[in-house]
């Protein structure tokens, strides 16, 4: 049989065939697209750290500066400068950054964001001009006014969050959780009910090394969570702010936010404007009376964070990457 290839027979193939070859070549790209896509590590909900600010919409501000803020010059490149330098722990897969504007259309975003339970921390100015006249103006900030819309499960509390990662890294370390040694089996226990499936643990190999990662994970959290403890709260400069949740007969009070304001070079990531000194000066940026909220991402009423979720002290991490960043 004579089955050699010649230029008549190819053309004669080409000229039959050709549509089939374009279809098994089209078939074969879209069957290593889906398996690519397949294997392919996707971030989960709280696996994504996200940072918002949030501003006073223009509607109800009628352009009050003490109630808009604005990122600052390092706010682009914080995402690619947390994941480069270690800030989160190892299985912060993805961090970002988003401004929210103070048009009708933010607000619909925002409020889009927090239906779908994105978000982790926000900024929220919590800042009065103290030259504002009481009787012209009503003095309220846009934390106040925010919060006065929202619902329990809105944000976390400051302190109780605080008295939760003690009691997480107690079950890790033990009651002695500043200078206990940290329980391996534990560890090992955590990381596998969280990450076993994971597409990046496939082989034991794998697995061995993430059981490692997730020990450097816990010893992080608690390093920096002494720090914070230490050196931003008993000194100071760090305070937890209560805000009035609600309104009218409904409200009530609670530490949903933590001033971090005092950061001398916050405004690098974040500021609003204030009057400069003297009169005719022109407004300086300034971060004063800035305060970051936790938010709740757990759908149940009344709940005060997802238990189940073992990153959910992440933003431990960024109150001390904030000082370090601005402390200065």
């Amino acid at each position: 049989m004579d089955a050699r290839i010649t230029k008549s027979r190819l053309a004669n193939l080409l000229s039959y065939d050709w549509l089939k070859i374009i279809a098994a070549i089209l078939a074969v790209v879209l069957i290593l697209i889906v398996f690519f896509t397949t294997i392919k590590t996707r971030a989960r909900d709280e696996q994504i750290f996200t940072v918002y600010a949030y501003s006073t919409p223009d509607s109800v501000s009628e352009g009050d500066a003490d109630m808009t803020l604005y990122s600052g010059a390092d706010a682009d490149a914080f995402s690619d400068r947390a994941l480069a330098n270690g800030v989160f722990s190892y299985d912060v897969l993805n961090v970002e950054f988003e401004n929210f504007g103070t048009d009708s259309y933010s607000e619909q975003l925002f409020a889009a964001r927090r239906m779908a339970g994105q978000g982790t921390v926000m900024f929220v100015s919590d800042y009065i001009s103290p030259d504002k006249d009481p009787e012209e103006v009503e003095l309220v900030s846009t934390l106040d006014l925010l919060f006065s819309s929202q619902s329990k499960s809105f944000a976390l509390d400051t302190v109780q969050y605080f008295e939760d990662c003690e009691a997480y890294l107690q079950r890790f370390f033990g009651e002695n959780w500043r200078e206990g040694t940290l329980d391996e089996a534990e560890a090992e226990a955590c990381f596998l009910a969280r990450n076993e499936k994971d597409n990046r643990y496939h082989l034991a190999s794998q697995k061995e090394q993430g059981i490692e990662d997730e020990k450097l994970r816990l010893e992080k959290l608690r390093e920096d969570f002494i720090f914070v403890l230490d050196n931003c709260f008993e000194t100071g400069l760090y305070t937890h702010t209560e805000v009035t949740v609600g309104k009218e007969e409904e409200a009530f009070e609670g530490t949903y936010a933590i001033n971090v304001g005092a950061l001398p070079s916050l405004r690098k990531f974040v500021y609003h404007y204030v009057a400069g000194e003297g009169s005719g000066e022109q407004n300086v940026q300034s971060a004063e009376d800035i305060c970051l909220v936790l938010l709740n991402n757990d759908r149940e009423e009344g709940k005060g964070g997802d238990i189940t979720n073992d990153l959910r002290f992440e933003p431990v991490s960024f109150l001390r990457y904030l000082y370090e960043e601005y402390g200065a």
